[in-house]
C-alpha cells in the first residue's frame, strides 16, 4: 500500500506544482523548488535521529553484547544509492550544473523509486523495537518516510519536466564528465555502514601507523592534489559547486552518525564535528572571514586527529565507527584546502590569523564552559563528556605522559575534578600549531606562484617550437 501511495503522490504533487507555477517566472519557480529540497533535508536529518535497527543487523556486528550475524545487502545498496539524494538535490535546486542534474535524473531518481518499492523493507529496521533512536510509531513512521520519498522523486521531476532536462548522451564532453563524476559521487556519498553491510566485517585492524593508517596518508595526499589538478584551470561556477558538493555530503555524513543513538557525548562541539556545520555556513553563504576561521583553525585540528587518531583496538577494521572517522576527517581537511586553493576565497593574511585567534578563543571557552557544566552534573545525566580533550586527564597522559603535573591544582566542583593547568595547556599548544600552520600556508603559496612561472616559462618554450599559440591556460580563471 505505501509503495502505490507514494508512487502515486510523487506524481499528483509533481503535476500540480508545474501546474501553478506554469506561468510563474523562473525566480518564482526555483524558490519553491529551493523550499521543497530544504524541506527534504529537514526531513532527512531528523529520520537519521529516528529508530533505525539496520545499522546493527549487518554481519558479525556487536551490539550491547548482541552479536547480530545477518545480513541483507539488498537494503545496503539501496540505502547507499538513496543516500546520495541529500547532497545531489541541493546541487539540482541551488546551482545549475548539468551534470548534477544528469546524476540525480539518471542516479538518485532510480534509487528513489527503488526505496519506495522497496518501502515495506526499510519499514521492517525502522519499527524494530530493539533499534536505538527516538521511537515513534509505525503508522506514523511510515507516512514521515513516505513524505520524504515523495519529496525525493517529485523535486527531480519538478525540475526536469520544467527546464526539459534531458541527459544528452551523444554529446561526447557532457556524456564524458557524467562517466567521470558518477564512480566519485558513489563512492563519495557512501554510508559508514555499507562496507560492512554488504562485505562483512574482517579481521583487520587499523592502528596508529600501520599500513592502513600510512595508505590514508596517501590517498588524502593523492587525492587532495588530483582534485585542485583536475579543476584548478575551470571556471568558478565548477569549482564552487565542487566545494559546495563536498561541503554537503560531509554534513550529511557527520549526522548520520546519529544513527547510533543520540548521547551528550556525540553532540557536534568537538572541533572537527564542528566542520560539518562550520563549512555549510562559510562555503553555502560566502562568507571569506568565517571560511578562513576554518582554514587555519580547522585544518590544524584535523592535521592533529589524523596523525594522532583514536583507534580502538579492540574493533575491527570495517567498524562503523572506524570508518566515520576516517570518512569524515577525510573530508574536514580536503574541503578547505580546496576552497582556498581553488580560489573560492581569498588567501589568508595577518588579518585572518587574528580573527581566526578570537575565534578560536571563543569556541575554546564555549566548549570549556559547556563540558564543564555537563560533567558537573553527571552524576544526574550519566555521562560525562571530552570535548576539545580538555576534561580527561588519564587520556591527555597516553597521549602526553608529561601533562600528568597538571594534578597540582585540581579545582572539584560536584562530584567532578578539573584540572585548570591543562585547560592553559591546550589552548597554549593548539593555539602555536595554529600560528604554524598559517606560516605552512604562506609557504606553500610561494611555492603555487613559483610553478605557476615555471608552468608558463613551459608553455612559451612550447609555442616557440610550435610556432603558433596553444589552448593551454596560462591563468587561473576567476
Amino acid at each position: 500500500m505505501y509503495t502505490l501511495v507514494t508512487l502515486a503522490t510523487s506524481l499528483v504533487l509533481s503535476a500540480a506544482i508545474l501546474l501553478l507555477l506554469f506561468k510563474r517566472t523562473d525566480a518564482t519557480f526555483y524558490k519553491v523548488l529551493r523550499i521543497l529540497t530544504l524541506v527534504f533535508c529537514a526531513v532527512g536529518l531528523f529520520r537519521f535521529m529516528l529508530a533505525d535497527k539496520f545499522v546493527h543487523v549487518i554481519n558479525g556486528a556487536i551490539f550491547n553484547g548482541v552479536h547480530y550475524n545477518e545480513s541483507d545487502p539488498l537494503s545496503a545498496i539501496l540505502r547507499w544509492g538513496y543516500f546520495a539524494n541529500y547532497s545531489v538535490l541541493p546541487m539540482i535546486a541551488f546551482t545549475k550544473s548539468r551534470l548534477f542534474r544528469n546524476i540525480a535524473c539518471c542516479y538518485t531518481l532510480p534509487f528513489s523509486i527503488l526505496a519506495a518499492v522497496y518501502f515495506e523493507r526499510y519499514m521492517a529496521y525502522f519499527t524494530a523495537a530493539s533499534a536505538p533512536g527516538i521511537s515513534m510509531p509505525e503508522l506514523l513512521r511510515g507516512i514521515y518516510f513516505a513524505l520524504e520519498l515523495i519529496l525525493a522523486i517529485s523535486i527531480v521531476i519538478i525540475l526536469s519536466v520544467r527546464e526539459k532536462h534531458v541527459f544528452r548522451i551523444n554529446n561526447f564532453g557532457e556524456a564524458l564528465r557524467f562517466f567521470i563524476a558518477l564512480p566519485f559521487v558513489i563512492f563519495i556519498t557512501m554510508p559508514a555502514y555499507v562496507p560492512q553491510s554488504i562485505w562483512g566485517y574482517t579481521s583487520l585492524r587499523i592502528t596508529n601507523f600501520g599500513a592502513v593508517h600510512l595508505i590514508w596518508f596517501g590517498v588524502l595526499a593523492v587525492g587532495t592534489l588530483a582534485l585542485y589538478r583536475i579543476f584548478c584551470f575551470r571556471n568558478k561556477a565548477d569549482r564552487y559547486n565542487l566545494c559546495l558538493f563536498l561541503t554537503i555530503v560531509l554534513f550529511f555524513n557527520y549526522n548520520s552518525a546519529f544513527l547510533q543513538g543520540f548521547i551528550l557525548s556525540r553532540l557536534p562541539i568537538q572541533l572537527c564535528n564542528m566542520a560539518a556545520y562550520f563549512y555549510l555556513i562559510a562555503i553555502a553563504f560566502k562568507l571569506k572571514r568565517f571560511s578562513q576561521f576554518c582554514f587555519i583553525v580547522n585544518i590544524t585540528g584535523t592535521l592533529i586527529a589524523i596523525f594522532s587518531p583514536d583507534f580502538s583496538a579492540t574493533e575491527p577494521g570495517l567498524s562503523f565507527w572506524k570508518l566515520h572517522f576516517i570518512y569524515e576527517h577525510t573530508l574536514v581537511l580536503i574541503i578547505p584546502i580546496l576552497a582556498m586553493g581553488l580560489r573560492i576565497f581569498p588567501r589568508v593574511n595577518m588579518r585572518s590569523l587574528k580573527y581566526s585567534g578570537i575565534g578560536f578563543s571563543c569556541y575554546f571557552a564555549f566548549c570549556m564552559i559547556t563540558g564543564g557544566l555537563m560533567n558537573v552534573f553527571s552524576n544526574y545525566t550519566g555521562q560525562e563528556v571530552n570535548y576539545f580533550y580538555m576534561f580527561d586527564i588519564e587520556k591527555a597522559e597516553s597521549f602526553v605522559s608529561f601533562v600528568s603535573f597538571v594534578k597540582v591544582w585540581p579545582v572539584t566542583l560536584g562530584a567532578y575534578t578539573f584540572y585548570p593547568i591543562l585547560f592553559v595547556i591546550i589552548f597554549t599548544i593548539f593555539s602555536l600549531l595554529c600560528f604554524g600552520f598559517y606560516y605552512l600556508a604562506l609557504y606553500c603559496y610561494r611555492i603555487e606562484d613559483d610553478h605557476l612561472k615555471l608552468r608558463n616559462a613551459g608553455i612559451d618554450i612550447l609555442e616557440r617550437r610550435l610556432g603558433r599559440k596553444t589552448k593551454i591556460p596560462r591563468e587561473f580563471r576567476d
